[in-house]
């Protein structure tokens, strides 16, 4: 009986993975989100023809929460769930880098909120604020600012450290600041200003973090290098159909190398 492999993510990585991987295990996809696809609306028409093709079950709606090498336990709308496994892949993406991560000082005023959150909270129509910065030029700063836009914003200042690397909505009330990179926040209760590396101050009323990519750290146990587990979490920004699916496919490659080790034990 062919060994089971879990894939904690069902994106275009996860999923790649998995079709990889078909005929050589008994692969299970969990997806805390409750549709296959990831957080980016370009990955449907690919996401539908890998679930169509990959052969493996797909549980979302599903919170992989623990690993311990063996074993992985997980929460969804029926309770708690214990899957054994040989291997488990991490594919659950990105995050924008944090402000301890960026360096950004200062108190902790109201309205600085990772991208994610940022847009998360626009498309239910709350905004970070009315002439908010958002520090980033990849694919997050661009989805922040056309949400923060769509959701009553006034103006948009774009905080762009290593520049633009899509090109922003045509709008006047954005402004782009190439090259700006924001070292303190000041406000209370709620931000009024960021100060940039050269010392310029930049009025605003929300501060949204969208720049750079680290991999999310989500289950615990799940480390680098640890027993059984395999990293798929490609950091490019902006993204891509064609790097996320090849991460996924470099996943199932070191995932077959782990079973064949596994086999001759």
């Amino acid at each position: 009986m062919a060994e089971r492999v879990i894939i904690v993510g069902a994106g275009i990585t996860g999923l790649s993975c998995a079709a990889a991987l078909a005929g050589d295990a008994e692969v299970v996809v969990l997806d805390r989100i409750p549709v296959a696809g990831g957080v980016h609306g370009w990955e449907q028409p690919e996401t539908e023809r890998l679930v169509e093709t990959c052969g493996a079950e797909l549980r979302l709606g599903v919170t992989a929460t623990r690993w311990d090498g063996l074993e992985l336990l997980a929460t969804g709308q029926d309770g708690p769930l214990r899957l054994d496994a040989a291997a488990l892949v991490i594919a659950t993406g990105t995050r924008p880098l944090g402000r301890a991560e960026l360096g950004i000082v200062g108190g902790r005023p109201a309205g600085i909120l990772p991208a994610p959150a940022a847009c998360h909270l626009a498309e239910n129509g709350l905004i970070a604020g009315r002439r908010p910065a958002v520090v980033g030029g990849g694919d997050w700063a661009r989805r922040a600012v056309s949400e923060l836009l769509h959701a009553g914003a006034s103006a948009v200042t774009v905080l762009a450290p290593d520049g633009l690397r899509l090109t922003m909505p045509a709008d006047e009330r954005i402004i782009v600041r190439a090259g700006a990179r924001p070292v303190s926040v000041e406000g209370s209760p709620r931000v009024q200003r960021v100060t940039l590396q050269t010392g310029e101050p930049v009025d605003c009323d929300g501060l949204v973090l969208a720049h750079s990519m680290v991999a999310l750290r989500n289950v615990d146990g799940a480390v680098r290098d640890g027993p059984g587990v395999v990293y798929a979490q490609p950091l490019a920004d902006p993204a891509s159909v064609a790097g996320a699916a090849a991460a996924g496919t470099e996943a199932a490659q070191s995932v077959r190398s782990m079973l064949t080790r596994r086999e001759t034990r």
